[in-house]
């Protein structure tokens, strides 16, 4: 049996930036009313553009802030992963604290690394889990975890 910490460090300072843009997406548009141009050609006028870039804006500060909720729920909680032998259990966020997943490591189709999102992509015959890598303790427990999945 195998045990890894599955934990953010540090929930809210990792997602600063994007909310730092959500924000402007949302104040910007407000304050200074632009239209998009092409030449002389009218493409947008200040209000269409204004309300795209709130509403991109609000829906990209809602995720935002729904990934720290689930990030500072797992850090509170202690959650951890856990391979015994060809079962894997691993915490998934609910509305009322931490349930645990499992699957089996033969049912498993294949296994990705999106290095854009840095997940870990799952795919088993009837589930499709993602798992944040950078949630691990480091590189290497994910790499140890990743060798025990084998595909």
């Amino acid at each position: 049996m195998k045990t890894f910490n599955y934990t953010p460090t540090s929930p809210v300072m990792s997602k600063l930036s994007t909310i730092g843009i959500s924000l402007f997406m949302i104040v910007f548009p407000l304050v200074a009313p632009f239209g998009i141009r092409i030449g002389r050609m009218r493409i947008l006028g200040p209000t269409a553009v204004t309300v795209i870039f709130v509403a991109g804006g609000l829906a990209l500060l809602v995720f935002t802030l729904l990934e720290i909720r689930k990030a500072r729920v797992l850090a509170a909680q202690g959650a951890s992963i856990t391979v015994d032998g060809d079962t894997v259990t691993y915490p998934v966020v609910k509305k009322n604290g931490i349930e645990q997943g499992r699957f089996n490591i033969p049912d498993i189709e294949w296994v990705k690394y999106d290095e854009e999102e840095n997940e870990c992509k799952i795919k088993t015959v009837d589930d499709h889990i993602i798992l944040r890598t950078d949630f691990f303790e480091n590189w290497e427990a994910y790499e140890d975890f990743r060798a025990l999945l084998g595909k």
